[in-house]
C-alpha cells in the first residue's frame, strides 16, 4: 500500500487547504497519510519576521507537541482528528488561534490529556527531529506543507492549492503528485496564485 507523510504547521492556511484535498483523494485511493511536524518557527528562525506573526508560531509549536507525542505512540488517527478539529475551527469558523482553540480541538478529537501534551517540553525534541528529517529531503527554501513518499527519500514542497480540488480533480491531482514524487530530479513546479485563499 502506498503511504505518504505530510509534514506541516497547523497554523498555515495554505497547508489546511492542501490537507483537505490530500485526505479526500487519499481516502478514495486507499493511500495512507501520516502527519509530522514542520514548524514554521524553525523555518523562519533566521529571518526578520514581523512581530504580529510570532504569537502564531508559539501556538503552532505547542500544537506540534501534541502531533509528535501522539505520533510517537502510533496514534495516527488521533493526530488526524486533532488537526481536522483545529483547522475547521480556525480556518472555516474563524476562531482565534490560541491555547483555548488547541484545547477545544484536542477535546473534540477525544484526546483527554491534550493540555498536558501542550505543555510537555519533552516533545520538542521530537518536533525538532521531524523538522530536520524533512529539511534534509526538501532543503531550506520551502515551508509547510511538504509531503514524503514513505519508504523513500522522495519529498516535495506542496502542492499549494486554492480551493481544494474535489472529486475527479482531486483524484487526478493525487495521481500526478505521486508521479512527481516517484520521478527522480523533479524539484519545482510553480505558477503565481490568483485571488484570495478559498477554504470552501
Amino acid at each position: 500500500m502506498t503511504s505518504l507523510t505530510c509534514y506541516f504547521d497547523p497554523g498555515c492556511p495554505f497547508t489546511w487547504i492542501t490537507s483537505r484535498w490530500l485526505l479526500e483523494a487519499a481516502d478514495r485511493a486507499g493511500v495512507e497519510v501520516g502527519w509530522r511536524a514542520f514548524p514554521l518557527s524553525a523555518v523562519n528562525a533566521d529571518k526578520d519576521v514581523p512581530a504580529e506573526f510570532l504569537p502564531y508560531f508559539v501556538v503552532s509549536d505547542r500544537a506540534l507537541r501534541v502531533v509528535e507525542s501522539l505520533g510517537a505512540e502510533g496514534r495516527r488517527d488521533d493526530v488526524r482528528a486533532f488537526y481536522t478539529a483545529l483547522g475547521a475551527r480556525r480556518f472555516v469558523d474563524g476562531a482565534e488561534y490560541d491555547e483555548a482553540l488547541l484545547v477545544a480541538a484536542g477535546e473534540a478529537a477525544g484526546i483527554a490529556d491534550v493540555a498536558a501534551r501542550l505543555d510537555d517540553g519533552a516533545a520538542d525534541a521530537l518536533v525538532r527531529a521531524s523538522y530536520e528529517e524533512i529539511r534534509a529531503l526538501v532543503g531550506d527554501d520551502v515551508g509547510s506543507p511538504a509531503v514524503r513518499l514513505d519508504g523513500t527519500d522522495r519529498a516535495l514542497f506542496g502542492p499549494v492549492v486554492s480551493p481544494a480540488p474535489k472529486g475527479d480533480d482531486a483524484d487526478r491531482l493525487l495521481t500526478a503528485f505521486l508521479t512527481l514524487l516517484e520521478v527522480p530530479g523533479v524539484y519545482e513546479v510553480k505558477r503565481s496564485r490568483q485571488g484570495e485563499l478559498d477554504f470552501s
